[in-house]
C-alpha cells in the first residue's frame, strides 16, 4: 500500500480498511484451503509521518487569516455610522473606492504582521514541515488575507452597526467551518454540500496551503487555487466600493 500521508485522516481510514479486508479474506481462505498467511506493507509518499501539528498548521493559519481579520474590518465602517463620525468623513472630498481601500491597507498592515509571526513561529519554534518555499506560503496566506478583508468589508458596507456586523462575520464562517475541509477532510462531503464547498474561500486556502507546505507543491501547481481566491477577493471588494452609500441614513 502506498499512501499519501498529507492526507493522514483519509490515509489511515483506507489503511484500516485495507487490514480488515485482508483479515476477511484470510478467514475465508483458511476455512477453505487451510491457514497460510499474508501481509500487508506500507509506505508513504510526502512523508514519512506527517504530525498533527503539521497538519493543524493549515487549519490555524485558517483561523487567523479568515476569522479574525473579517471579523475585525467588518465593525470599521458600521461602528463609525453608530458612533456619528460617518458624517464627518462623508464630508471630506474622498469618495468610496478612498473609504474602501483606505481601511484595507489599514487593517493590512497590522494582520499581515500577525501572518508573518504566526508562520515563523510555527517553523522555526516548533518545528512545522514545510516541504515547499516558504516564500509561497506566504502569497497563498496573503491572498486569504486580502480575500477575508474584502468580504469583512462588503460585511460592514451593508451592517447598521457592530452588533449585526460581528453576527453576520461568524454566521458567514460557519459553512466554511463546516465544509471547507476544515474539520473533516472535503472528500467526505456529499456531493451537494460540495456546491456551497465550492464557493468557499478557506477551502481553497486549505487545499493549496496543504499541498504548498506538505507535498511541496509550487505556486504554478495551486495556481487554479489561487485563481478563484484573487476572482472571489476582486468581486467582494467591488462589491463593497459599488454598495457604499456617502449618506447618512
Amino acid at each position: 500500500m502506498v499512501l499519501d500521508s498529507s492526507y493522514a485522516s483519509v490515509s489511515e481510514l483506507v489503511w484500516e480498511a485495507v487490514v480488515v479486508a485482508v483479515q476477511e479474506f484470510l478467514k475465508e481462505v483458511s476455512e477453505r484451503y487451510g491457514t497460510f498467511s499474508v501481509d500487508v506493507f506500507r509506505t508513504t509518499v510526502y512523508g514519512p509521518k506527517v504530525t498533527r501539528v503539521d497538519l493543524f498548521t493549515a487549519a490555524v493559519m485558517g483561523v487567523l487569516l479568515h476569522l479574525v481579520p473579517m471579523s475585525l474590518i467588518a465593525v470599521s465602517i458600521s461602528r463609525e455610522r453608530e458612533k456619528r463620525t460617518f458624517e464627518q468623513l462623508i464630508m471630506t472630498p474622498v469618495s468610496s473606492t478612498d473609504i474602501v481601500l483606505g481601511k484595507l491597507i489599514a487593517y493590512s498592515i497590522v494582520t499581515v504582521a500577525d501572518m508573518v509571526l504566526t508562520l515563523s513561529v510555527a517553523v522555526l519554534v516548533f518545528g512545522v514541515m514545510v516541504k515547499g518555499r516558504f516564500a509561497d506560503l506566504m502569497v497563498v496566506s496573503l491572498l486569504l488575507l486580502m480575500c477575508s478583508l474584502s468580504l469583512g468589508l462588503l460585511i460592514s458596507v451593508m451592517s447598521k452597526n457592530q452588533l449585526q456586523a460581528y453576527q453576520t462575520s461568524i454566521f458567514f464562517f460557519i459553512p466554511s467551518l463546516l465544509f471547507s475541509g476544515f474539520l473533516t477532510p472535503a472528500e467526505f462531503i456529499s456531493p451537494e454540500a460540495r456546491i456551497i464547498t465550492s464557493v468557499l474561500p478557506l477551502y481553497y486556502f486549505l487545499k493549496a496551503f496543504r499541498n504548498i507546505q506538505l507535498r511541496g507543491w509550487t505556486l504554478y501547481d495551486t495556481a487554479e487555487d489561487l485563481y478563484v481566491l484573487a476572482a472571489e477577493t476582486l468581486v467582494f471588494l467591488l462589491a463593497s466600493i459599488k454598495l457604499l452609500r456617502l449618506r447618512v441614513e
